[in-house]
């Protein structure tokens, strides 16, 4: 005889299913919240209204709000990280062009820096979220190290690509570079979020790109 209370195959994979898909949405609704309200008003009660749930789905997945935080840190560090890797494969290969040294280094920064900044453009409410956790993170010193693997992952995957498209630098000279760009595109995200005027920032990545032949000098000459 079996148990009353005997749990078919099926439906335990509908309530794991099921679990994953309200913690994907509540993810989703907490990046819309924190970019638009700011972390302070993103409770629980408002991040489950934005997902359409009841407050109960929330503890049915996650134990607490700082979990949630976590995994939405990590969603928007990979969702970036992700993009910029998709937008390096769009650059064309270094042996299909007639350019070595410093000069093909300049050539892949320029190419990826164009593709990223559309991407940036175009998902304003991310970044805002990405730039609220990544203080939030920096305020609580059990969290620092999510801050901390966020720059390193970027760093990295830029890192990776200088690398594997130029075949031109050490793994410290790609990886000091890739830091300093990353850090200047920061500002300039920044800067746009706060004036939100399109056409200026493009100005200044069109000035930041020529300084890109002094900058790679810099770095290899180091």
């Amino acid at each position: 005889m079996t148990s009353g209370t005997q749990q078919h195959p099926e439906q335990g994979s509908t309530e794991r299913r099921s679990a994953e898909e309200r913690r994907e949405q509540l993810i989703d609704a907490a990046v819309e919240v924190i970019a638009e309200h700011g972390l302070t008003r993103a409770t629980t009660r408002a991040i489950t209204d934005r997902a359409g749930l009841a407050l109960g789905a929330f503890h049915y997945v996650f134990d607490s709000k700082d979990e949630l935080l976590e995994a939405v840190i990590e969603r928007v560090v990979r969702e970036i990280d992700a993009t910029l890797g998709a937008t390096a494969e769009t650059v064309e290969p270094a042996a299909t062009r007639a350019l070595e040294g410093p000069d093909l280094v300049v050539d892949v920064l320029e190419r990826f820096l164009r593709g990223a900044w559309a991407y940036l453009e175009g998902t304003r409410t991310l970044q805002l979220a990405q730039y609220e956790l990544t203080l939030h993170a920096l305020r609580e010193p059990e969290k620092h190290h999510l801050a901390v693997h966020q720059y390193d992952l970027l760093v990295g995957t830029l890192s990776g690509i200088l690398r594997d498209l130029t075949d031109e630098l050490a793994p410290d000279t790609s990886d000091e570079l890739a830091r300093f760009v990353v850090a200047t595109v920061d500002g300039l995200l920044l800067q746009w979020l706060v004036d939100r005027d399109a056409a200026a920032a493009s100005r200044r990545l069109d000035r930041y790109l020529t300084t890109l032949p002094a900058i790679v000098a810099a770095h290899i000459e180091r």
